[in-house]
C-alpha cells in the first residue's frame, strides 16, 4: 500500500517508457537513405537499435552508405534496397525487401524527395511553370510516399501491430520563399503536411505519423544554396543545422518516448520564424 503523499515511480506513469529512446528489436524503413540527412537518420536509427532498410535510387552509391552504416553498427542488419519510390515497381521493390529481410517494419521515415528543378531555366516566371516540375515533385513526395505507407502499413491494420511513420516535410511548404523554382516543391511538401495529419487522425491509436522539419542542413557546415546563404541572417541559431541533428529528432519520433505525439510537426531549424 503506497501513501498518498508517497511519490511512486514502479506504475511507468513517469519519466522515460521502458526502452525510452531506443528501438531494439524495431526494424526502421528510411528514404532518401544514401546521402545527408536521409544517412544520418538511418544511422541514428541503428544507433538506437534497429535494424534498418536503406532506400535510395543510386544503388552504388547507396551500398557505399549501407556499407558505411554496418560499420558503425556491426551489430545491427542493414540492407540496402536500391528504389525509386516515385513509380509502383519501386514500391513495391520496397516492400517485398521487408517482407522478405523482416517480414514488417515498425518505423518508415519519409525522407526521398523531389525538387522537380533539373533543366529549369534560372529565369523562369511564376507563370511559366511547366507540368513536369509539378508532376514530378508529387509523384515523389506526395504520391510515392502515400503509395509506401500503404504498402508497408496496410497489414499493420489487420494484425493490430503499432508503428510510427515520419514524413520529412520543409519549411518551404509552410512560407513561400523568394525562389520561384520552389513553388512546384513547396506545394508539394505543403500537401504533404496536410496528408500527414489525415493519416495521423485516421490511423490512430495504432499507427502514429507526425513530419519532421529541417532547416538549412550542410554536411559540409556551409549553406549549401545562395537562398540558404541568405537565410542565415533569419536564424537565431547563426548557423546551419547538421543531418546528425536531425537524427535524434526522427528517432524520438519513432520511438516509444513519443508515444502520445501524432499529427505532430517537429521544427528543427536553429529557430528561425518557420
Amino acid at each position: 500500500m503506497i501513501a498518498e503523499d508517497e511519490i511512486d515511480f514502479s506504475s511507468g506513469m513517469y519519466g522515460l517508457p521502458p526502452g525510452g529512446l531506443r528501438l531494439d528489436g524495431k526494424t526502421a524503413v528510411v528514404t532518401g537513405a544514401s546521402s545527408n540527412i536521409g544517412l544520418s537518420i538511418a544511422l541514428g536509427m541503428a544507433q538506437a537499435g534497429a535494424d534498418v532498410i536503406m532506400v535510395a535510387r543510386g544503388a552504388e552509391r547507396l551500398a557505399k552508405a549501407a556499407e558505411a552504416v554496418r560499420g558503425a553498427e556491426p551489430k545491427r542488419r542493414i540492407v540496402a534496397c536500391p528504389a525509386d519510390v516515385s513509380t509502383v515497381e519501386g514500391v513495391t521493390a520496397v516492400a517485398g525487401a521487408v517482407e522478405a529481410e523482416f517480414g514488417m517494419a515498425d518505423a518508415l521515415v519519409n525522407c526521398a524527395f523531389a525538387s522537380g528543378k533539373a533543366g529549369i531555366p534560372a529565369d523562369l516566371k511564376i507563370l511559366e511553370i511547366p507540368d513536369e516540375m509539378f508532376n514530378e515533385t508529387y509523384q515523389t513526395n506526395v504520391l510515392g510516399t502515400y503509395r509506401l505507407i500503404k504498402a508497408l502499413f496496410h497489414g499493420h491494420v489487420d494484425a493490430e501491430r503499432p508503428a510510427s511513420i515520419v514524413n520529412v516535410v520543409s519549411g518551404s511548404g509552410l512560407l513561400p520563399v523568394p525562389v520561384i523554382h520552389n513553388t512546384a516543391y513547396g506545394a508539394s511538401k505543403a500537401a504533404l503536411w496536410m496528408m500527414t495529419r489525415y493519416l495521423a487522425v485516421n490511423l490512430a491509436p495504432l499507427i502514429r505519423v507526425n513530419a519532421l522539419c529541417p532547416g538549412n542542413v550542410s554536411a559540409t557546415g556551409q549553406p549549401h544554396t545562395e537562398t540558404a546563404r541568405k537565410m542565415m541572417s533569419q536564424i537565431p541559431m547563426g548557423r546551419v543545422g547538421k543531418p546528425g541533428e536531425m537524427a535524434g529528432a526522427a528517432v524520438y519520433l519513432a520511438s516509444d518516448a513519443s508515444s502520445f505525439t501524432t499529427g505532430a510537426m517537429l521544427v528543427c531549424n536553429g529557430g528561425r520564424d518557420w
